[in-house]
C-alpha cells in the first residue's frame, strides 16, 4: 500500500525541447528581447526610407493667403494646383525620373490684410493660434532646414529684411534676366512682376508676394554642410527659373 500510495496521481513527463527553451530563456531572455527590439526598430526604420519620397522642390508660402488642401467639386485643390506650377520650375535633381515637390504653407496674418484679401467681413479671432504656431515655424524654417525658395507676404519680407539687417536673403541682382522686374529691395522680387505669377493658383496669391532666396547660413549647414550646400544650389536653380519664367 505505501508503494502504491508514492506512484499515485499524473506523471508529468517535459519535454526536451521545453528543457531547452526553458534554459535558454533563463539564461539569455534580456539579449534576446532586445535582439528583437533591434529588429522591429530596423525593419521601421527601413520601410520609412523605402517609402519616403524625395523631393526636387521645397518651397515656402507665409502670408494672409490660405492654400487649401481640399478639393471642391470633384476638381483638383488648390494646394494640388500650386505644386502643379511649382513643377514647371523644378528639375529632376535626385534623376528618379520624376518630379516632385513640397509646399509649406504658412498661415499668418494681420485682421488689416484678412480685410484686404477677403473683405470687411474677415475676422482672423478664430485663427489666433495657427497665426502664431505658423510665425514661430517660419522664423525656424529662415534659419535652417531645406526651404531656400521663400514666397513672403510684403510685411514679413520687410520685417525679416529689418530684423536681419538684409543677411538673411540672398541679392538677387546675379539672377535676373532680362524682364522688368520689381524689387522690393535688392533681396526680393514682388511676385506680380513675374510671368510666373500666370500660372494656376499662383495667380491667387497677394499682388504684394515677395519671391526671394535664403541665403545658406551657417545655422543651416552646421549638421551636414554638403547636404546643406546641395540643397541651397538646388533652390537657387528653382529660384532663377521662377524669375525667368515666361509664359
Amino acid at each position: 500500500m505505501e508503494n502504491k500510495e508514492n506512484y499515485e496521481g499524473d506523471i508529468k513527463i517535459k519535454s526536451p525541447f521545453i528543457e531547452k527553451f526553458e534554459n535558454f530563456w533563463y539564461h539569455y531572455k534580456w539579449h534576446t528581447i532586445a535582439g528583437l527590439c533591434a529588429v522591429i526598430i530596423l525593419t521601421v526604420l527601413l520601410f520609412q526610407t523605402c517609402s519616403k519620397v524625395s523631393y526636387d522642390g521645397y518651397i515656402l508660402y507665409a502670408g494672409p493667403y490660405k492654400i487649401s488642401s481640399s478639393s471642391q467639386n470633384g476638381n483638383s485643390s488648390p494646394y494640388s494646383n500650386a505644386i502643379t506650377s511649382f513643377k514647371k520650375v523644378c528639375d529632376d535633381a535626385n534623376n528618379d525620373k520624376n518630379v516632385n515637390v513640397t509646399l509649406l504653407n504658412l498661415y499668418i496674418s494681420n485682421q488689416e490684410e484678412a480685410k484686404e484679401l477677403y473683405g470687411e467681413g474677415a475676422d482672423i479671432s478664430n485663427s489666433m493660434t495657427l497665426i502664431q504656431e505658423d510665425t514661430e515655424r517660419l522664423g525656424q524654417m529662415l534659419l535652417y532646414g531645406d526651404y531656400y525658395v521663400c514666397f513672403l507676404s510684403e510685411r514679413l519680407f520687410l520685417q525679416y529684411e529689418e530684423l536681419y539687417e538684409g543677411a538673411l536673403f540672398a541679392d538677387v541682382s546675379g539672377y535676373l534676366g532680362d524682364g522688368d522686374y520689381e524689387l522690393a529691395s535688392e533681396h526680393g522680387v514682388y511676385l506680380k512682376s513675374l510671368d510666373f505669377y500666370s500660372l494656376p493658383e499662383i495667380c491667387n496669391l497677394p499682388d504684394d508676394t515677395v519671391v526671394c532666396l535664403r541665403q545658406n547660413s551657417d545655422v543651416s549647414s552646421f549638421f551636414n554642410k554638403a547636404e546643406s550646400q546641395k540643397n541651397f544650389k538646388i533652390g537657387e536653380k528653382i529660384f532663377e527659373n521662377i524669375l525667368k519664367f515666361e509664359k
